[in-house]
């Protein structure tokens, strides 16, 4: 059965009675809403029995007129009857009496079925649109536009969230009156939709509990609103909302599962958008990092010092495409110097803090023609202590090796120990200085607690200076690869030839870490003395 609702100032509808029953009230749980405040939250109700429909009055405070009489019981309907329910009227529509008036004697179509059919249109033209490379913006301007052309309401808006911020931003809008002001967006509407991702539908928002004190939607004089959030797995992407005047028309829950069905579509593309953003992004972020990688790369030694009483190996693993470790090394005429040095932190600041910290070591280390590894540290730490970040700080080793005394000194900026296998003992020596970190402390502190410690090299003595990334290799079971074990594994592998041995201490963190991720910086430098 179909019921012709006629409310004035408003256009009329039908509406299909579906079985078991269909209340009539001002409720916004009702089936058939009117919104008059003579009319009870629940006045009415439509009841199926056997295949004939009855109405009864609920007993509301105002009576329900039935062909121009109060209701005094349940009563069955039949074609053209008239229900007045405060001032709108709602008439049962006669199918026959249809019938009969259509030219080809068959029965007129049903308002709902022609809406029914609008409604797939507008499916229709949205998802066609999401096969084409269309963008973003037209696709929200033709889900406002086909919505308005269906659902007729005065306004509408599309919010979407920011990502930086997550505030909602409009993305489109659309009024009716194509005057060109501001569409309203109440942020009780934004709160309740977006807020919890559930669509809502508002009849009448001067009644509904959930906008009760909410002067602004009442002052703009919005009355019916219907709001669905852009929802994907991510979270709540936005919202569409379509707002009326009860003078123009009150939306239905058809209406709202439409809506819920065009902001599915539209957050399908939200979020194809972003991904096709983020990759961009990340494209040129991986290629900006490729090339800080390049870079960093290039600042290491090219030529690693070769001669007959010097055998010299090095290598660096980055964490990641950068890393903050360092290592430097140079020969001249009295022999050679070297340094190992690991900054706080990874990644990009890392690197940075450690491009200044291997260029004020390499200028105070020329300066001092490499008399004293102390005293470059002290003068490299003046200056690094005064730009780097604070809570940010590099340990070091740093190294000079005279070739006519055959003597070692060795500085220590609270790096690792460096290790020493003597070949006439084959034993491991531990020298580790006392010292605290580059950039802790602008000077005083510092130079007192960092000094030059001698030891003198024999033939075939060899040394090893890491950093802590190293022996704290990490593998699957977050077990490290442990100092004792790289100490016992220097002494194995010490009589070997340098790169050598470099390579096989390598291999064997990669075996220990397996598949899982480097967790630091690993660099390695090895020198064996040949001399004496």
């Amino acid at each position: 059965m179909r019921i012709r609702v006629e409310t004035p100032g408003a256009p009329a509808f039908d509406t299909e009675l579906v079985p078991p029953e269909v209340i009539v009230g001002r409720a916004n749980t009702a089936g058939i809403v009117i919104d008059n405040r003579s009319v009870s939250r629940h006045h009415a109700r439509f009841t199926r029995r056997g295949h004939s429909w009855w109405l009864e009055d609920l007993g509301a405070t105002n009576p329900t007129i039935y062909n121009g009489q109060p209701l005094q019981a349940p009563v069955a309907l039949a074609g053209g009857d008239a229900i007045r329910i405060g001032d709108s009227v709602l008439t049962v529509v006669d199918e026959a009496r249809l019938a009969a008036a259509s030219p080809a004697g068959e029965a007129a179509p049903a308002a709902a079925g022609t809406k029914a059919g609008a409604r797939l249109d507008i499916l229709n033209d949205v998802h066609r649109a999401l096969a084409t490379p269309i963008s973003l913006a037209a696709l929200l301007d033709l889900i406002l536009e086909r919505s308005f052309d269906v659902l007729s309401p005065e306004e509408g808006v599309i919010l979407l969230r920011d990502p930086a911020s997550g505030e909602m931003r409009r993305a489109a809008s659309r009024a009716a009156s194509g005057d060109g002001r501001e569409v309203f967006v109440s942020r009780r509407i934004v709160d309740e939709v977006a807020g919890k991702s559930k669509p809502a539908l508002v009849l009448d928002a001067a009644v509904d509990e959930r906008f009760a004190g909410s002067d602004s939607i009442i002052m703009a004089g919005v009355r019916s609103v219907l709001a669905a959030p852009l929802v994907d797995g991510t979270g709540t992407l936005g919202l569409i909302a379509l707002c009326s005047r009860a003078s123009v028309r009150q939306f239905s829950n058809d209406d709202l599962d439409l809506l819920v069905s065009l902001a599915s579509a539209a957050a399908l593309r939200v979020r194809n958008v972003a991904l096709m953003e983020e990759a961009a992004a990340r494209r040129v972020l991986e290629h900006e990092l490729a090339i800080a990688h390049e870079m960093q790369m290039a600042m290491l030694p090219r030529e690693i010092p070769a001669r007959p009483e010097i055998a010299v190996a090095a290598a660096l693993q980055p964490a990641r495409s950068v890393g903050g470790d360092l290592y430097d090394c140079v020969e001249d005429v009295e022999g050679v110097w070297f340094i190992v040095a690991d900054v706080s932190g990874k990644g990009v600041p890392g690197s940075l803090v450690m491009t200044m910290a291997r260029a004020f070591i390499r200028m105070e280390a020329e300066r001092s023609r490499n008399t004293s590894p102390a005293d470059t540290l002290m003068k490299a730490n003046r200056m690094l202590a005064q730009d780097i970040k604070k809570g940010m700080f590099v340990t070091a080793l740093y190294c000079i090796l005279n070739k006519r005394t055959n003597e070692l000194r060795v500085a220590s900026a609270g790096h690792n120990p460096l290790v020493v296998w003597r070949a006439a003992t084959n034993q491991v020596q531990l020298v580790n200085p006392n010292g605290i970190a580059l950039g802790f402390d602008k000077g005083p502190v510092f130079e007192r607690t960092v000094k030059d410690e001698v030891i003198v090299l024999g033939h075939g003595d060899r040394i090893v200076a890491f950093t802590d990334g190293t022996v704290e290799a990490m593998n699957a079971k977050n077990q490290e690869f442990g100092d004792e074990r790289f100490y016992t594994l220097i002494r194995d592998l010490a009589p070997r030839d340098s790169n050598q041995m470099l390579n096989l201490l390598v291999k064997e963190l990669d075996e220990h870490k397996g598949h899982a991720p480097q967790s630091d910086d690993i660099t390695i430098v090895t020198l064996r003395f040949l001399q004496g």
